[in-house]
Order: C-alpha cells, then sequence, then structure tokens
C-alpha cells in the first residue's frame, strides 16, 4: 500500500510539474489560446465533456455570474474531447450564449496535465498554475471562499 502511495504522490508531483501556461486550446472563435494570459495569477478552469452530468446547469450558472466574477477572478472553460463544432452544437441546443471563455481540448491535454478528480469540476489555479482545489461541478455557493482563498 505505502509503494502505491508513493508512485500515486510521484505521479501527481510529476503531472504537476509540467504545468499548464504552454497548453494551447481552440476558442469558438476559431483562435489560439494560451492559459499563458494567466501567468501570475489566481483564476478558475470550468472543466467539463459533452458527456457529462450537470454541465449545462453550471455553464448557464458560468454565465449568469461572469459579469460580476470577471474582475475578481477570470474564468475559462475548457471543454475536453471536444471540439469546437460540438461545443457550438451543445451551447445552442441549450440555448447558451457564452459571455466567458470557452475553449476546446479535442486531445483531452489537459487531463494529462492536470489530475481531474470530478467531471466535471472546477479548478482554482493559484499564481504559480498549481491547483490549489479541485470541486466537483461549478460551486457557486463556495465562489465567496474561492475568492478568499489564499
Amino acid at each position: 500500500m505505502r509503494k502505491f502511495l508513493l508512485i500515486f504522490l510521484v505521479f501527481l508531483i510529476s503531472c504537476s510539474e509540467k504545468g499548464i501556461y504552454e497548453l494551447q486550446f481552440e476558442s469558438l472563435e476559431g483562435k489560439t489560446y494560451s492559459l499563458e494570459e494567466f501567468r501570475g495569477k489566481k483564476f478558475l478552469i470550468y472543466v467539463w465533456s459533452g458527456t457529462c452530468i450537470g454541465h449545462i446547469e453550471d455553464l448557464k450558472t458560468i454565465n449568469r455570474l461572469y459579469p460580476e466574477l470577471k474582475d475578481k477572478i477570470p474564468i475559462v472553460s475548457v471543454a475536453i474531447m471536444m471540439d469546437v463544432e460540438d461545443i457550438k452544437e451543445v451551447l445552442n441546443s441549450n440555448g447558451i450564449d457564452p459571455r466567458f471563455p470557452i475553449l476546446a481540448d479535442p486531445k483531452g491535454e489537459l487531463a494529462d496535465r492536470i489530475t481531474l478528480i470530478f467531471l466535471p469540476s472546477t479548478l482554482l489555479i493559484d499564481e504559480k498554475g498549481q491547483v490549489v482545489e479541485n470541486y466537483p461541478k461549478f460551486p457557486e455557493k463556495l465562489i465567496p471562499s474561492i475568492l478568499s482563498h489564499n
């Protein structure tokens, strides 16, 4: 058991040291987007896929809250294992006109760098690019706590 835990910890450390800033995604507008712009800042990544349960409600909640949160904490959404057309189809079929960045990660590269415990999940990333919290879904009730997280 100890051996397993040691291997697991080494795996987690090695994954986190690769960093996330050099990852590139495609925006809904077809532009290349990098998380580099968040270097040195605390930010949230909402991670989802078209097959996970609860993402539609979360996307609607983020869309509603984004105008008041965007100046307090940046939020970006990454749809893993989906291309831009898949994302647009999900958004259009659910009447969502996003006010926040939604990025396509068709190869699941984010999941190669960050251990996803939940899907959908919200990741709080610190100024060093490390995951400091991993929440199931989008934790609207925890936003005040997230904003004050040190």
